[in-house]
């Protein structure tokens, strides 16, 4: 059931906000919000949905037990047994595949097992596991409700995709009492979001995609035009189809009165790779920063182990989108800018910042090719054509269907302007007045009209 789908916005959104703010008490509308998230997971593939319930079952009651023990011995094996269970799951259903593939490709010892990836396993993973952990640092204590802890775990808004909240901002949220009464201003605010995310979605990141993926699957015959067209574009679909789930994500949690941390700040204004990961995916960054690099030593020791860290991380960070190497490769590209970054910053001449965001908008650029190419062949060809390596340099446009051209065109000098430009979806404020709603309701209208067209969230498949 997507976001983007009659189904969603004409038929489970309505129904289940009508009887979420009609029943009474709290207990009872949460119970609400737990089923409706389960039915919403069940609808995309009901043979997981035991997964997702064991998951957040088991940690809880390891957390539970965690927090009651005074044994440092216990705690650290009950720990264990939770990264082990998580890990050891997630590392079966995402990475069996590419374990297996790389393995036989020196011997064949690991058999060939077709595998469907349960759907949103990487973000219920990460967040069920963090809670664990945070009661095991001390840094948060159990929770008394499994109804409230299994209603963050799964709630549908960001049960697929995100954002990855954590524990302390959501559950604490779900056992206030204010969040079960219809409030008018976070309802307003929450459609805003909803709609403007919706837009990102089918007005400019589909609308890209119809450009670029024809251009990418004939890589080969491409020009060096169409090789930079298919690398910009992708960069701009990548941001808009993401930001715009995160934005309706958020939108949803704003009707049901819960509020998620932003997850996106203009990533394409940076003027640093490290700037740049302090407003992509924020919510990610900051899980990989407070569960992995700091585990793994942070910088409190050498220079050395300080890249070693960095290297890891983002390495991991890369793997963690899906099980191919060019992600893992992705991951070290952002990885070694990181550590030059910072071994370079002393170094560095002062620059005007629009010199800054236009050189970190390329490499990023750059980095795309890598987590876009399916494999290096792919990816070697395109660099070739963007780096103009070439035998025979090409400036002509003729992968593209005369019909798409325009619109392709179109949609990236909107994208381009929109993510250089105005207020990103969290600054902007439109007061419910008329003239607001008249426009949010023309927008919403024209959406509509694509909804026949309807695609999937790119970061479904992580």
């Amino acid at each position: 059931m997507l976001f983007n789908s009659y189904v969603f916005i004409f038929l489970f959104l309505p129904i289940v906000l009508i009887i979420f703010y009609l029943v009474r008490p709290a207990k009872l509308q949460l119970t609400l919000l737990l089923c409706a998230s389960l039915f919403f997971y069940a609808y995309w593939s009901i043979a997981y949905l035991p997964l997702l319930i064991c998951t957040f079952v088991l940690d809880f009651f390891i957390a539970a037990a965690i927090f009651r023990s005074e044994s440092q011995a216990r705690r650290r094996s009950l720990l264990i047994l939770s990264v082990l269970a998580n890990i050891g799951i997630l590392a079966f259903f995402k990475y069996y595949p590419l374990i297996a593939d790389s393995v036989n490709f020196f011997h064949p010892l690991l058999p060939a097992i077709a595998l469907i990836l349960p759907i949103g396993i990487s973000f219920y993973t990460f967040q069920s596991l963090s809670y664990v952990i945070d009661v095991y640092r001390r840094h948060s204590t159990a929770h008394a409700s499994l109804l409230s802890y299994a209603s963050y775990v799964t709630l549908f808004p960001h049960q697929i995709s995100g954002p990855l909240v954590r524990h302390n901002n959501i559950v604490p949220q779900l056992e206030d009492k204010n969040t079960y009464d219809f409030n008018a201003d976070n309802f307003w605010r929450g459609a805003t979001f909803f709609i403007l995310g919706l837009a990102k979605k089918i007005l400019i990141a589909d609308l890209l995609s119809r450009g670029v993926n024809p251009i990418i699957a004939n890589i080969g015959l491409a020009s060096n035009t169409e090789a930079w067209l298919a690398m910009l574009g992708y960069t701009l679909q990548l941001y808009f189809d993401f930001s715009g789930y995160s934005d309706m994500a958020t939108g949803l949690c704003l009707m049901f009165n819960i509020r998620l941390p932003q997850n996106f700040n203009s990533p394409y204004r940076s003027g640093s790779i490290t700037e740049f990961w302090q407003r992509w995916h924020i919510s990610l960054s900051a899980w990989l920063k407070d569960y992995l690099y700091i585990s793994l030593g942070g910088n409190r020791g050498t220079i050395a182990a300080t890249y070693r860290n960095l290297l890891l991380t983002m390495l991991i960070g890369g793997l963690w989108h899906g099980a191919s190497w060019m992600f893992a490769l992705w991951g070290l590209f952002h990885g070694i800018l990181l550590v030059l970054e910072r071994a370079t910053q002393r170094f560095v001449f002062p620059l005007p910042r629009a010199v800054k965001i236009a050189g970190v908008f390329l490499l990023v650029n750059l980095g795309w090719v890598l987590f876009r190419a399916p494999d290096l062949t792919v990816a070697s060809q395109w660099y070739q054509k963007i780096l103009f390596l070439n035998a025979g340099m090409s400036w002509d446009i003729l992968l593209l269907p005369v019909k798409h051209r325009d619109r392709f065109a179109l949609a990236l000098l909107v994208s381009l302007c929109v993510a250089f430009w105005p207020r990103n979806s969290w600054q902007i404020t439109l007061p419910p007045r008329f003239t607001n709603a008249f426009v949010l309701a023309f927008v919403f209208c024209v959406c509509i009209t694509f909804l026949g067209d309807e695609s999937p969230f790119l970061y479904f498949q992580f």
